[in-house]
């Protein structure tokens, strides 16, 4: 899901591959690839990233309700060809207390808490191979016109913390979690800035080269909020994507700051020769003598 928003601004800015159709015919299967991959493993963390880049994309578009209609129809033609066991699991969102998965999340969140309490600096990489905990999982059973539940003890061990919140603050304690969150909330702000900035810029009637920074920093901005979306139910903390994500930001932060600064100093010195001499400057432009 992340990967989408920075797919389409390739068929759009590219300069590796010119973006004509042929990029198009490309990139339209890939994201329906990308689309495909959280309905075929049954991810309820993929349908939640799916609605989250669906909110993002509202901002950018310029026809908002035809992107909304459009959605909600692809939504209308998909829903017959999902397979029985995706309804399923997509229904253990609002009932996550009947769900075994869902319970053992909560149960090693709070394993976590309990564990930073006596060790504030975490316990390092794979230290949720220490838990072992106890919790009750309601088991129904439908007799007839009536549903018995039944409040089954489950025991469970070393299991891994299912979100990269946790497994930051139970693998590198509060300081490790502090920083990894500073990083991460950093760049969604350094882009937005860069947006804004090179926005207006782009509006300009002769900005041909200052097109592409505003639509780049979007994109990367929205694949970094997915990718934190989904870090909450999934412990990818570590994973690779992430990080070249904050490369390629510190990159176009680079890029940007190198071709502001003349373009300030320009201005700068725009703005000086169009103000007016005071009396002494005068003076002495216009008296050598005195000098």
């Amino acid at each position: 899901m992340a990967i989408i928003p920075l797919i389409l601004w390739f068929t759009r800015h590219g300069t590796v591959f010119v973006p004509d159709w042929r990029v198009k015919a490309f990139a339209f299967p890939l994201i329906f690839a990308c689309l495909l991959i959280p309905v075929g493993t049954e991810a309820r963390t993929g349908l939640l990233c799916i609605a989250v880049l669906g909110l993002l994309m509202l901002r950018d578009v310029k026809r908002r309700m035809t992107f909304v209609v459009a959605g909600a129809a692809l939504v209308v033609v998909a829903l017959p060809f999902l397979p029985q066991s995706y309804y399923e699991r997509m229904a253990t969102i609002n009932s996550p207390s009947g769900d075994e998965s869902a319970s053992t999340r909560v149960a090693v969140w709070k394993w976590t808490l309990d564990y930073v309490s006596d060790n504030p600096m975490g316990g390092g990489f794979d230290a949720y191979r220490g838990n072992k905990f106890t919790y009750n999982i309601p088991v129904t059973e439908k007799i007839g016109n009536t549903v018995a539940v039944e409040y089954r003890e489950v025991t469970d061990e070393a299991r891994a913390y299912h979100s990269a919140i946790f497994e930051m603050l139970g693998e590198q304690g509060w300081p490790g979690l502090t920083l990894w969150l500073w990083l991460q909330l950093l760049g969604v702000w350094q882009m937005e800035r860069l947006r804004r900035r090179w926005r207006k810029r782009a509006a300009a009637p002769d900005s041909a080269k200052e097109q592409w920074q505003a639509p780049l920093a979007s994109a990367l901005q929205f694949g970094q909020i997915i990718y934190l979306v989904g870090s909450l139910f999934q412990g990818i903390a570590h994973q690779p994507f992430i990080l070249m994500l904050i490369g390629l930001q510190c990159a176009l932060w680079s890029y940007c700051k190198l071709h502001d600064s003349p373009a300030k100093r320009r201005s700068a010195a725009g703005l000086a020769a169009a103000a007016p001499a005071t009396s002494s400057d005068a003076v002495t432009a216009g008296s050598p003598a005195l000098r």
